[in-house]
């Protein structure tokens, strides 16, 4: 079992969430979601940490540094070999997360859903770390972004769809709160996908709904920003 899957399953069967990990360690949720994803590997101090907190093992120091060399899951890897189209992106992903959400979690029940991971990706399914620290996740303008929203379903109510909004930011700006996109849940499914296009001045908040039953929402804001695209060699 890889380090990844070692991490994400104890801290499911502990009924933690990313975040809840990534404040018992002191790190970001973003640091815990790569190593889930197998993007990065904890650092020995790290690894200490995850034992303690998560009561695991993780592999001798050899066979862990072996793992430092891969950057994406397998999966990633065959996705971003279908080429740059988008569909052959999201049909790929769609594909990784159902085999995913098809394992056993042994998470407890909840009373009500939550959000469990929201990820990033560049229109050829490999992922992208857009987090620039102080809360602010950085894109790049005119770029096409795959997002990924990952939850559970509660006890006494369920999703029903999944909502982008984007609101700029600044003082009573809310009335220009704009719908990005929102998606029908179908039942049994934990995961939401969305292809996003950056606006050139993106400076706001993205919030990201679940819509549920008895007209429960859970919402969480990510803040989010814009980059210039690099420049062409011609135009150097």
């Amino acid at each position: 079992m890889s380090i990844a899957e070692i991490i994400r399953q104890a801290r499911e069967g502990l009924g933690l969430t990313q975040e809840d990990l990534a404040e018992k360690l002191e790190v970001s949720r973003q640091a815990v979601s790569k190593w889930e994803l197998g993007a990065s590997v904890p650092s020995p101090e790290n690894l200490k940490l995850l034992e303690e907190v998560l009561g695991v093992s993780f592999p001798a120091e050899e066979e862990v540094l072996s793992q430092t060399g891969s950057k994406m899951l397998p999966h990633w890897k065959i996705a971003a070999a279908l080429g740059v189209l988008v569909l052959a992106a999201l049909l790929s992903i769609t594909m990784y997360l159902g085999m995913r959400s098809g394992k056993s979690t042994h998470a407890p029940v909840l009373r009500d859903p939550r959000i469990t991971d929201i990820a990033f990706f560049d229109r050829n399914a490999a992922p992208l770390w857009p987090d620039l620290g102080d809360g602010w996740n950085s894109f790049t303008a005119g770029e096409r972004v795959l997002v990924v929203v990952e939850f559970v379903n509660g006890g006494e109510n369920s999703v029903q769809a999944v909502s982008l909004f984007l609101t700029p930011t600044g003082t009573e700006t809310f009335d220009l709160r704009e719908q990005l996109a929102v998606q029908a849940v179908a039942d049994g499914r934990n995961f939401a996908l969305f292809a996003w296009d950056i606006p050139q001045d993106l400076m706001g908040h993205l919030e990201v709904v679940l819509e549920c039953g008895g007209g429960f929402r859970v919402t969480e804001t990510l803040n989010v920003t814009a980059s210039p695209p690099p420049k062409s060699a011609e135009a150097v």
